[in-house]
């Protein structure tokens, strides 16, 4: 089944809106609360990466089967979306307002349902943008859309507390940040319910279609679709992404123990997914030009060339890390548009478009596996190295901190990128 529906500037920018709220709960989620909850509830590192890396685990199963319900239902994106930004808004608000128990139940409670809230409304976005065309280069258009309002999200999500702060009391600046998610919230399922005439009378016309279609399928004929392909590149993609989760789990204790440049947190963030929003339409002419697998290949180098700089960083090295963060951001943008388009790609060539929600619960699991493990292994290895969060730390403590934050992560990307090469370069002059 496939929707009848022009590709225009304006059905772009309708449906990828929609991934700036869900921005709230990814990035922000893993960096945002654990400080909180670290610095104001006196939760340990090693627990809440233990919390974390639970919540995943759950994810392990939930996010398969709700690629499945949106499988089975999947003239019904809609309810999904009003039913996700709903749970998001609530719990975001939650996590970061009041704790009614515990503050490490209240932490899990609600970046559970926060993760659960993201997985629907990803999920759904993924089969959408499937269901939208065949074009190979449509689908890094609709990617790039996406991706692009995400990084904005990403950018406004990280950055508002700060903003916030400098006029408002502490204590009321998370009531705005969840108002402000709220508004966002609402533009974005506005815009996607009312996407466009011709998307809700396709999903009319084919709703019968979409039921014979899906009637037969299950969760493990789903997995079971899966083109060795897509496994190799799911591979890839979760050794790409633990690479960026690690630094994205210890930047805020990176910027504000080792640089000591707190106040900058904000513009060092918004220097680095700026950057990737703008590297987007740049990857996009190289993958036209020389494929998908080569200009993913090219990116991996350049964020290695970028970032390994930062290990070798101290206290006031502030104009040498933001160019750190220009340079590797520019490598960003091909990690987020085209690991989704090339999956895209599988699907269609294997006719597997009434699977495609449960493919894209696996790149969305993947997604959050890789943080939670960045978690589980980057915190309890800072704590058994001595670091403590805003507190004056010993040389080895800080010393641990760099080749967490930067060392690893650069010998994790150039592995990625040599699985990437063998599996689909060097095995074949063609690619997607």
């Amino acid at each position: 089944m496939m929707y009848s529906m022009a590709l225009t500037s304006r059905s772009l920018w309708l449906y990828g809106f929609m991934a700036l709220p869900m921005a709230f709960a990814g990035f922000p989620l893993y960096v945002l609360a654990p400080d909180v909850y670290a610095t104001q509830h006196g939760v340990s590192l090693t627990l809440l990466g233990a919390l974390l890396l639970s919540i995943r685990l759950v994810d392990a199963f939930q996010d398969p089967l709700m690629g499945w319900l949106v499988d089975r239902r999947q003239g019904r994106f809609g309810l999904f979306v009003i039913l996700g930004g709903a749970v998001l808004c609530l719990s975001l608000a939650g996590l970061f307002n009041t704790v009614l128990i515990s503050a490490p139940v209240w932490f899990l409670l609600c970046s559970f349902l926060a993760v659960t809230a993201h997985s629907l409304l990803g999920i759904t976005l993924g089969a959408q943008a499937t269901l939208w065309t065949r074009d190979p280069n449509d689908q890094t258009r609709i990617a790039g859309a996406r991706e692009a309002f995400g990084l904005i999200g990403l950018v406004i999500a990280v950055s508002l507390p700060t903003l916030l702060s400098k006029t408002l009391p502490q204590d009321q600046v998370f009531l705005w940040y969840a108002a402000v998610l709220t508004i966002l919230m609402g533009l974005g399922v506005w815009g996607f319910l009312t996407l466009s005439p011709a998307l809700r009378h396709a999903q009319h016309q084919t709703h019968q279609d979409i039921q014979d279609k899906t009637s037969h399928g299950s969760l493990f004929l789903g997995l079971r679709a899966l083109p060795r392909c897509s496994v190799r590149l799911f591979f890839v993609y979760g050794v790409s992404m633990l690479a960026s989760s690690i630094p994205a789990v210890l930047v805020i204790f990176y910027v504000r123990d080792l640089l000591g440049a707190e106040d900058l947190t904000g513009l060092f963030l918004l220097l680095y997914f700026l950057s990737g929003a703008l590297g987007m339409p740049l990857w996009k002419k190289i993958s036209v030009r020389h494929g998908k697998h080569r200009a993913w290949l090219g990116s991996k180098m350049l964020a290695v060339f970028g970032f390994v700089g930062a290990f070798f960083l101290g206290a006031g090295d502030v104009w040498p890390y933001a160019m750190v963060c220009v340079v590797s951001g520019m490598a960003l943008g091909a990690d987020l548009t085209l690991p989704p388009s090339l999956l895209s790609d599988d699907i269609h060539r294997y006719e597997n478009h009434r699977f495609s929600g449960i493919h894209y619960a696996c790149l969305a699991f993947i997604t959050k596996a890789s943080l939670a493990l960045a978690s589980v292994i980057a915190l309890p290895l800072l704590d058994a190295a001595g670091f403590q969060p805003q507190t004056i730390n010993t040389p080895e403590a800080l010393g641990a901190l760099s080749w967490g934050y930067a060392f690893i992560p650069c010998v994790l990307k150039l592995v990625a990128a040599g699985f990437l090469y063998a599996f689909f370069i060097r095995t074949s002059k063609r690619t997607v």
